[in-house]
């Protein structure tokens, strides 16, 4: 049975960050073992990508060659849940709730520790882990959750260690998701 996909959002504070870990996400969500079809999009201007300047990565994050897909109007108005790293961008969070998108938004770091606890717990049918994954989220940021992660805050961008963490946040969110059905 084939399912609509889901859309996550990445809208980062930091355009740098923000493009990476989108990369980083959307590499660890196209595996074969996924309970998702996501399809992660980047709040960012193409003209703002293009100008960026990569900082240096750690050669396991140069190897993946990922694209990195700017978010379309559709993307934003069907996103199911919106992610950041070192914050989110809170102007771009209020110009997406004023069209009406009501997608939780979430520090990934953060929230893939609560969603990694859920999995452990539970047994969730295919079809029913996107609405799983947003329900956490929207729990998450009900409880308190923070849309901002006092590490990624503290961003070292030339720290290799910093864009390894990043990293490993990806691969533990896409684990937690497998999880979730199994």
């Amino acid at each position: 049975m084939e399912y609509e996909s889901f859309i996550i959002l990445v809208s980062d504070r930091d355009a740098t960050v923000g493009m990476i870990s989108a990369m980083l996400l959307s590499s660890a969500l196209a595996t074969e073992r996924t309970a998702l079809d996501a399809r992660v999009r980047v709040l960012i201007e193409p003209e703002i990508i293009t100008g960026l300047e990569a900082p240096e990565l750690p050669e396991e994050i140069r190897k993946i060659e990922e694209a990195v897909i700017c978010a379309t109007i559709s993307d934003i108005e069907n996103a199911n849940l919106i992610v950041a790293f070192s914050g989110i961008d809170l102007v771009k969070l209020d110009e997406i709730r004023e069209i009406g998108v009501a997608a939780p938004a979430v520090n990934l770091c953060q929230f893939v520790d609560n969603l990694e606890a859920l999995a452990i717990h539970s047994d969730v049918a295919p079809n029913d882990v996107r609405d799983v994954v947003v329900g956490a989220a929207l729990q998450f940021g009900i409880s308190g959750g923070s849309s901002n992660c006092s590490i990624c805050e503290a961003k070292e961008a030339n720290s290799i260690d910093y864009w390894l963490n990043i990293a490993d946040t990806c691969s533990r969110f896409a684990q937690a998701v497998h999880e979730l059905r199994s």
